[in-house]
């Protein structure tokens, strides 16, 4: 398993105005629901996001070829993940007949050889649930509150894997904010403690800032993600006072 690291996504490849913060979040924003319309699992979509992620830094790729790579990265992380990943046909019905499966299926080689079959990684779905078990056992949080808190830092960790400026912060640090700010717009007695990813204080507040920041601009979207019992009990602007 590879070290908790941030992808360096501010090293994608220099002369090529198709690979932009805005492509990038114009293909998660199509992929996200994609993910839900197939019932996957969070930890699907983070691996999908960190392989579409590691690939762009190595490989050019053209603007009529982005969707292509984002349903082959899902599909790849699929295929380590879910029982019954989607079927190849699906995923190409999706994009309209506009790639055929030959096309796919060399494109999956490509970024296999790419990425060295280092497909594995620690992802912000793997943290989460790390520290949710972690307060639980440490008697900081009763079960039903931590997993409450969870299923919230779960829709704030999604909204910022479409945003290009979150790309700079490993996914050990993402979680524990998502769940900090998760408490905080919960109201719970007992916040979860920020030194569980061992991160300097000044980058804590940093990220906590702009998930603040990205929950107000996207409040409506979160509240859509979220079960109705969780929209009742939180606040969807949490002051970080």
């Amino acid at each position: 398993m590879k070290m908790d690291v941030p992808v360096p996504c501010t090293e994608l490849p220099r002369g090529l105005p198709q690979v932009t913060p805005e492509s990038r979040c114009k293909l998660l924003s199509w992929l996200i629901p994609v993910h839900r319309q197939f019932g996957l699992s969070f930890e699907s979509l983070c691996l999908t996001v960190n392989t579409l992620d590691r690939f762009l830094i190595t490989t050019p790729v053209a603007a009529d070829c982005f969707q292509l790579l984002g349903v082959t990265s899902l599909l790849i992380a699929c295929k380590q993940v879910e029982v019954h990943p989607p079927r190849v046909k699906q995923l190409l019905a999706l994009c309209c007949g506009a790639f055929s499966r030959q096309q796919l299926c060399n494109l999956e080689c490509i970024v296999l050889h790419k990425l060295r079959f280092s497909l594995g990684a620690p992802t912000i779905s793997f943290f989460l649930e790390h520290f949710t078990h972690a307060r639980v056992e440490a008697g900081q949080a009763e079960v039903s509150q931590a997993l409450e808190a969870q299923a919230l830092a779960q829709g704030v960790a999604e909204l910022s894997l479409a945003d290009y400026a979150f790309t700079s912060y490993s996914p050990s640090l993402l979680a524990i904010c998502c769940l900090a700010l998760a408490d905080r717009m919960l109201r719970l007695p007992s916040p979860v403690d920020l030194r569980l990813g061992g991160h300097p204080e000044a980058v804590l507040q940093d990220c906590l800032g702009k998930l603040q920041l990205l929950v107000s601009i996207n409040s409506t979207s979160l509240a859509h993600m979220l079960p109705l019992q969780i929209c009742k009990k939180c606040s969807l602007f949490p002051s970080l006072k």
